[in-house]
């Protein structure tokens, strides 16, 4: 991210600078905003220019600072839950899928945070991006998640829950405030423990 922003300040009218900040802005708001605004007015106005406005733009949703957006999924028992009805006091997000590697690694690292903070009112929601039930419940299962797990009912590809985070790759931790906004985005382990502390303390 730092090569590419060095690249586009020394070349704000280059076309490639307008397409580089595409590709590294990921999935942040913050980064898409500041690229953006290094361009040229007419990088800003290329092709490549307008669609990362356009995607820095459907981030702003779930930018940090505010209030996370709510969004609707489906228990185990086929309830419906959204994450208003779960809200109130610090909360982590945990999106991941049965076949993801990572995400089964990460979910033994919450189970340890889960156990470290649940008595001072953290509050964990892991919510699945699979496209099979079958596969999410056997997972949920072998997991033995102790705390609420739901999956979006689009599952991976026609996800708009994974749109309204601008999730490209899981697992991916969103952590709320006690007011329900978003403090940090695709963060893990180590920083997302420290995260945790630091809210607790306010």
């Amino acid at each position: 991210y730092l090569l590419a922003k060095e690249f586009i300040k020394k070349h704000p009218d280059n076309i490639f600078s307008a397409y580089i900040s595409n590709i590294v802005k990921g999935e942040s708001y913050e980064k898409g905003k500041e690229l953006y605004s290094m361009l040229t007015p007419k990088m800003q106005t290329s092709y490549y220019g307008r669609s990362l406005k356009q995607n820095t733009d459907a981030l702003a949703i779930s930018a940090l600072g505010g209030p996370c957006p709510d969004f609707t999924a489906t228990d185990e028992s086929g309830n419906k839950i959204s994450l208003n009805s779960q809200k109130g006091g610090i909360m982590v997000l945990d999106f991941w899928a049965s076949w993801c590697g990572p995400c089964r690694q990460e979910m033994k690292n919450l189970r340890g945070q889960y156990a470290e903070f649940k008595d001072q009112g953290v509050r964990f929601m892991s919510i699945s991006l699979d496209d099979s039930v079958d596969k999410w419940k056997k997972a949920c299962e072998e997991e033995q998640i102790p705390w609420i797990s739901v999956r979006d009912d689009n599952g991976w590809s026609k996800s708009e829950i994974r749109k309204l985070f601008g999730i490209q790759a899981i697992p991916f931790i969103v952590l709320l405030d006690k007011d329900g906004n978003i403090v940090a985005k695709n963060i893990r382990r180590n920083s997302l423990h420290e995260k945790i502390l630091e809210l607790l303390q306010k």
